[in-house]
């Protein structure tokens, strides 16, 4: 084997390359290996589990997945790291790397209909792209390790009622549940960034815990509440529907036991899964 692929230096391997890190694509390594002992377990890999692996870069991580038996499928998008991913290609007969864009092609195609686990240390600029194939796209995953800059992560993990909570947090705790890794120091990355990371950890739900009616509503009904965030519930609700009267809005009120002068943040997902259903129904009449 390659003396490189034992390196555990994402600086090193770099210098050895001749590659320097592209900050148009927000490119910066996990060097802090041992990190990912904890996150990988919650993967529960082994022989015969698929992964999908987001931006394989030189391969460290790749590495540490593959040593425990499982199948990856690593994407990439800078074909400069071929030869070093080459090396690893030539020793594992349980890996191929793809030089295609993640947030352009279908995961769940390229792992052919067969469930999949998701990796990715996930680089800013595409932090929304890859999260709405995540939570809205793609359909086959099971589970999803992804290290987020702290920022996201505390979006995706807030309680109702905190500055961080957004309709990013209700879709995605509607279609997973989630649950908080190791934080990372930025000192653990080659270049370092400018703020530290979260890994996240999801689990698809196969089903809603608090079903809909149609979900594209209560989508459109959830980014639309958050749009204006000073406003009230309510005020928020007459610009996105402005055939809604006075009285309809009591009677919506009084059907879900909801307070629609508060603002929307307040409301939690189980609130908004049942304020979609009853909207729609008055909608529909």
């Amino acid at each position: 084997m390659d003396p490189r692929l034992n390196e555990p230096s994402a600086k090193k391997i770099l210098k050895s390359l001749n590659i320097r890190p592209k900050k148009s694509l927000g490119q910066s390594f996990l060097q802090e290996l041992s990190l990912l002992k904890e996150p990988l377990q919650f993967l529960e890999l082994g022989p015969g589990v698929n992964v999908l692996e987001i931006g394989a870069g030189i391969g460290n991580a790749t590495l540490k997945i593959l040593d425990h038996g499982a199948r990856v499928t690593a994407l990439e998008v800078d074909n400069r790291f071929a030869p070093i991913l080459s090396l690893i290609q030539k020793s594992y007969p349980n890996v191929r790397f793809l030089f295609q864009d993640a947030k352009a092609i279908s995961w769940d195609d390229i792992c052919q209909g067969e469930s999949y686990s998701v990796f990715g240390n996930i680089p800013y600029y595409i932090t929304g792209p890859i999260l709405e194939k995540v939570l809205l796209r793609e359909k086959n995953w099971k589970k999803a390790v992804l290290l987020l800059q702290e920022e996201v992560s505390e979006r995706l993990l807030a309680p109702p009622g905190v500055k961080s909570y957004s309709s990013l947090t209700i879709i995605a705790n509607f279609k997973a549940r989630l649950s908080r890794g190791p934080k990372v120091s930025k000192s653990c990355f080659f270049p370092a960034p400018k703020v530290d990371s979260i890994f996240i950890y999801m689990e698809r739900k196969q089903t809603p815990d608090f079903p809909v009616l149609n979900e594209s509503f209560f989508l459109k009904l959830v980014r639309g509440a958050f749009q204006e965030r000073r406003k009230t519930l309510r005020n928020n609700l007459l610009r996105m529907f402005p055939s809604l009267s006075k009285e309809t809005l009591s009677s919506i009120e009084e059907t879900t036991g909801l307070t629609l002068t508060k603002r929307s943040e307040s409301l939690s997902l189980k609130d908004f899964c049942l304020l979609a259903n009853t909207l729609l129904g008055h909608l529909n009449e």
